[in-house]
């Protein structure tokens, strides 16, 4: 896989991260989970993933955000390939703004760009908020207000082309890996 930027999005403990870094493994692709920004400002403040955060916050992760991107895309070798993750919701004009200038970071490499909608059942996300890794990475660890949030907001509307949709509730990780990077490489 080379020069490609997969972007997978999905409500909290859908696995976005542990595909991301099967994706990696198997291709030597780079990943930018969202949390490697978010946790240089949640570290700080010492977000412990249940207390609601302060709207600032955002702000201060879109211009950590906004420097990676920039550096994918002026500083990466053109062949370089990405995995990024992002619970991104519809309805929320700042998660349309962060999934355009992803698409645009691939548009400006050249990139082949593949948005993967992830999706779990209740009974599946409700046993991964409680994994121990999540809180030792600064993520929402709140299982009812996580559901409530999955209940009540749809995740981003993607029309794209190279649009890959999965359900990882019976799914392995490796095999979503797999899937996901034999989708990237037929568009290649």
């Amino acid at each position: 896989m080379k020069n490609t930027i997969i972007y997978l999005i999905g409500h909290y403990g859908v696995g976005k991260l542990t595909i991301a870094r099967a994706i990696c493994a198997a291709t030597d692709a780079r990943l930018f989970d969202n949390h490697l920004a978010n946790n240089v400002i949640f570290s700080l403040i010492r977000a412990d993933g249940r207390t609601p955060l302060p709207e600032r916050v955002w702000r201060m992760i879109d211009v950590i955000r906004e420097q990676a991107l920039l550096a994918m895309e002026e500083l990466t070798p053109p062949e370089a390939s990405f995995v990024l993750t992002n619970c991104l919701i519809e309805g929320d004009p700042e998660d349309r703004a962060a999934y355009d200038r992803v698409l645009q970071t691939a548009t400006r490499r050249g990139s082949v760009f593949v948005p993967v909608l992830l999706m779990a059942s209740d009974a599946a996300h409700a046993v991964r908020m409680a994994s121990p890794e999540r809180a030792e990475r600064l993520k929402h660890t709140d299982a009812a207000s996580a559901e409530r949030k999955r209940q009540h907001t749809e995740l981003l509307r993607v029309s794209h082309p190279n649009r890959l949709d999965l359900d990882t509730t019976e799914l392995p990780p490796d095999q979503a890996a797999r899937l996901i990077i034999e989708h990237a490489e037929r568009l290649a």
